[in-house]
């Protein structure tokens, strides 16, 4: 079996897992059409699940500015977060990479502000991943040094 599987890997034929993480277009399509409209975690989580896959470009974008609405408008949210991040870890580094440089200053720094000063009990450590996803977006906008 697995000599079979080496032998369609190498040949170049897709096996079906292959076939399964490739992004097709009708799922980029569906993926960008929702990807900026996202308001709660577990409505992010879903499409993280069904289209984390297609996560490049606009759709990527468009996850980093649901994922900024609802740290900056939803913050009190966050134990759902950290709730969904510790049955899917693959879910947590979906949301920190998406606290990046694309996002608005104001929106980074009321982040930051939040994850400093308002921080669930019992998640120092999200808090904490947060604000260093924030520090580094800051470093590549050239904005480190903005209060």
């Amino acid at each position: 079996m697995y000599r079979l599987a080496a032998i369609l890997l190498l040949s170049g034929i897709p096996t079906a897992a292959a076939q399964q993480s490739r992004c097709n277009a009708a799922e980029e399509q569906r993926a960008e059409i929702q990807a900026d409209a996202l308001r709660t975690w577990d409505a992010l989580y879903k499409s993280y699940k069904l289209y984390g896959k297609c996560d490049d470009g606009a759709v990527a974008e468009g996850y980093s500015e649901s994922v900024a609405r609802i740290l900056v408008d939803h913050w009190s949210t966050l134990p759902r977060m950290a709730h969904l991040a510790a049955e899917d870890a693959g879910f947590r580094r979906f949301v920190l990479t998406h606290v990046d440089a694309t996002l608005d200053l104001k929106d980074l720094k009321k982040i930051r502000a939040n994850a400093k000063t308002q921080c669930p009990s019992g998640l120092g450590a999200i808090c904490g991943d947060i604000t260093k996803e924030v520090g580094a977006a800051l470093k590549e906008d050239g904005s480190l040094n903005i209060q």
